[in-house]
């Protein structure tokens, strides 16, 4: 019996709707060349200068997207959260730029700047903003 679809998770999929939407070149990157060089503080200067940013609490774009691997960086202002989800897959979540509250099995943790936490495929697990945050999110694992 397929079990309900809880109201965070519709949230995350709308989010990824609206996201794709405004990026559809979520194409496989590696696959156009085997090599890819991104300067993430000039991708998170590129994120706050567009118009979602000034309108929204967050605003993200993929970075790398591969078979098994996709590495995604996100923007959040101070207080958004991303409500408690499960990946298929293993995550990384390194905060750049800020600091995090990420609760993982009901145990919050403040991460900030230079630290990355990671996380096993199913766990529940969510993030608010402490402060104005860049973090890369790193999902990869066989069971994308």
């Amino acid at each position: 019996m397929a079990q309900p679809t809880k109201d965070s998770d519709r949230a995350r999929q709308a989010d990824q709707e609206k996201h794709h939407a405004r990026h559809p070149h979520n194409e496989n990157f590696l696959a156009q060349g085997g090599l890819i060089a991104v300067d993430v503080r000039a991708e998170i200067a590129r994120l706050k200068s567009e118009p979602v940013w000034a309108d929204n609490d967050r605003h993200g774009s993929s970075l790398v997207k591969g078979d098994g691997i996709n590495v995604a960086l996100m923007v959040l202002k101070k207080g958004a959260k991303m409500q408690e989800h499960h990946t298929r897959a293993p995550i990384t979540v390194q905060v750049i730029e800020g600091r995090i509250n990420f609760t993982a099995k009901s145990k919050p943790q403040v991460v900030t700047d230079g630290t990355i936490v990671a996380l096993d495929r199913g766990i529940e697990h969510s993030i608010e903003a402490l402060e104005e945050s860049a973090l890369v999110l790193t999902v990869g694992g066989e069971q994308m």
